[in-house]
């Protein structure tokens, strides 16, 4: 996944600022992946109001994942590791037998916020989270998947700095460039703002495939992923020469036959 710029108006949020301040508490959970772009589902645009304690952003309405009369099950959402600051480590190869059936049991996904933003003393991310669900089969030639996955983070911006793009609603509409599901809202009596963002993805695909040098090779889509089964367990990352890469690592589970 790319950082994002945000407009130039964000840029005056560093007139204020001295060099960057970041407080990040980056999640822990497992992972999930897929060959698509990472999809923003963009609100209409709020009024910015008191924020109080509920969140931001109305929970989103995910659509079944699998459209399959209920052969297949469907596959629970999983927590996801969501890194704001830092990048998800790399993945190790190892290579493997992966035939069979496959559920997304976790992962590792970046959603980096941008530098400029956090230039500001005492702006921070407050909360990270992310969650996922997928299924991939492996046959003897077709690999199918199907997968969706939301991530957020509420950020926190001092009044002083807000003041410089116009107030919380002046900062909403700015990291809507980066990010047009995000919503902010003024907290306190002093104006500080309260930032909420999202993205949100989702793929159906199937392909043929190879494996060799402890990589799954797609037979048509050009797209190569690092990967290594050890048990019932397999992670793999999109390591392919041409953007866009799918965003992470993913981790699936060997589903019994």
């Amino acid at each position: 996944m790319r950082t994002a710029a945000l407009p130039p108006l964000v840029a005056l949020l560093a007139a204020c600022a001295s060099p960057a301040i970041v407080s990040t508490p980056d999640a822990a959970a497992p992972d999930v992946a897929a060959p698509m772009d990472v999809a923003t589902q963009p609100d209409a645009a709020p009024d910015v109001a008191p924020a109080g304690d509920g969140p931001l952003l109305p929970p989103t309405d995910a659509p079944p994942l699998l459209n399959d009369g209920g052969t297949l099950g469907e596959p629970p959402w999983v927590t996801l590791e969501v890194r704001t600051t830092t990048s998800c480590p790399p993945l190790a190869p190892c290579g493997g037998a992966v035939m069979g059936t496959w559920d997304v049991a976790g992962g590792c996904f970046d959603l980096p916020i941008p530098a400029d933003l956090m230039r500001c003393p005492g702006a921070r991310v407050t909360r990270a989270s992310g969650r996922a669900r997928g299924r991939v089969t492996f046959g003897p030639i077709i690999a199918d998947r199907a997968a969706q996955w939301e991530l957020e983070a509420e950020l926190a911006v001092p009044a002083v700095c807000a003041a410089f793009v116009g107030g919380c609603a002046g900062l909403q509409a700015a990291i809507r460039g980066a990010f047009p599901d995000s919503a902010c809202a003024a907290e306190g009596a002093v104006g500080d703002c309260r930032c909420a963002v999202r993205q949100t993805g989702a793929l159906r695909d199937g392909d043929g495939y190879t494996t060799r040098d402890n990589q799954i090779v797609s037979a048509t889509a050009g797209r190569r992923w690092n990967y290594c089964v050890a048990g019932d367990r397999l992670r793999y990352r999109d390591v392919s020469a041409a953007e866009p890469r799918e965003p992470g690592t993913i981790e699936l589970t060997r589903r019994a036959p």
